[in-house]
């Protein structure tokens, strides 16, 4: 008996958007989410940066069932982009199945 080849789904940027907004509503203003986007180097992922992050909010969405990983790097804020000198920004890469 042969079996099928799954061919893998990419989803578009609303889709992807729509999963992430549950949580991104949960959290406070202080997150500031933006410049969410797709991640070409790896398939089925897409990015955005947030102004402060918590470990309760990317559990919360490593949880979730379309969700297959979360990786995240500190960023530096272009020029003129912060309050002091020490600020940072996250991007958050989010991996669906």
């Amino acid at each position: 008996m042969a079996t099928r080849k799954r061919v893998k789904k990419e989803l578009t940027e609303a889709q992807s958007l729509r999963v992430l907004k549950k949580y991104v509503d949960r959290e406070t203003d202080l997150l500031n989410f933006k410049n969410h986007k797709k991640f070409d180097k790896r398939d089925n992922t897409f990015r955005f940066t947030v102004d402060v992050i918590s470990l309760e909010f990317l559990i919360s969405i490593m949880e979730d069932e379309k969700v297959k990983n979360v990786y995240f790097n500190p960023s530096v804020p272009p020029p003129g982009g912060s309050l002091d000198s020490i600020s940072m920004r996250y991007k958050v890469y989010v991996e669906f199945k």
